[in-house]
């Protein structure tokens, strides 16, 4: 375990560095949300890149200020696709332009809002997430509507999905997205680590105040941290389910040949 995280400390600053050198203004400055970003700016494995202002991942957008209203209406980001469940929902809503499309795709968010059946039974928060990251049977129904809302949106405006953090259900849509656009898998993993610097301060918050009421300290920073293992577990999971992401992509989420390239003719440079 100890070597994980010390491998994830020595790719972290290089993965934001080489973030920042493929486009310098990913991340969306925000005065009331955190780990905005765009996913523009990323090479394919044939040197197409990702269309910069086009689709964006985010955490929590209940908090959104009128300056950041006039922001994210400047970069036409009219469509939002929540994977929160009910009750993440309904206790932080959205904060949406009007006129803005929204779709909610909550499989597998049951537990997501409470924190003691989230981590009843467990022994760590690491083995939490590994339990987490390797149930792919609901990724069926929380992507593959996903992946219909991103080949029918239109020319005219942009996408941000987004979960609570921004970290797990939202790291997997990326990173599903990513992949099915032919990003490397190095840089698909850069973006989904990345979430450990931009939510760093948020992080801390979150851990001091589970500590202070008595929840263990390393099971919440395992739990809240976006480690290479997690992802990796689930692509994983994926490959001995059904031989391949790529099938899995094309069984499931019906991401076939034609689906695919509609994706990358819609995405990509």
């Amino acid at each position: 375990m100890m070597k994980i995280h010390y491998i994830m400390l020595i790719l972290l600053p290089v993965t934001v560095e080489a973030q920042q050198r493929q486009a310098p203004d990913r991340e969306v400055a925000l005065e009331g949300a955190v780990n905005f970003r765009d996913l523009g700016g990323y090479l394919t494995t044939d040197f197409r890149r990702i269309s910069m202002g086009r689709i964006y991942r985010a955490g929590d957008i209940s908090r959104l200020t009128d300056a950041d209203m006039e922001e994210i209406k400047r970069r036409k980001i009219y469509n939002v696709i929540d994977f929160r469940g009910e009750d993440e929902a309904a206790a932080a809503p959205d904060r949406l332009l009007h006129g803005a499309g929204y779709i909610r795709l909550p499989a597998g968010s049951e537990k997501s809002a409470d924190w003691a059946s989230f981590t009843q039974g467990y022994a760590s928060g690491t083995e939490i997430m590994i339990a987490f990251y390797s149930d792919v049977s609901v990724f069926r129904e929380r992507y593959r509507p996903f992946f219909r809302q991103l080949l029918m949106l239109p020319d005219t405006s942009a996408v941000v999905f987004h979960c609570s953090a921004g970290k797990d259900r939202t790291g997997i849509a990326a990173a599903l997205f990513l992949y099915a656009l032919d990003v490397p898998m190095e840089t698909i993993m850069s973006d989904y680590v990345a979430t450990n610097y931009y939510r760093r301060a948020e992080n801390e918050i979150i851990i001091d105040s589970l500590a202070n009421e008595g929840y263990d300290r390393r099971m919440a920073a395992e739990l809240m941290e976006a480690n290479p293992l997690y992802l990796e577990t689930a692509f994983q999971a994926l490959k001995r389910q059904y031989g391949s992401v790529d099938s899995f992509l094309y069984r499931e989420l019906g991401m076939n040949e034609a689906a695919r390239f509609r994706l990358r003719e819609k995405f990509l440079q």
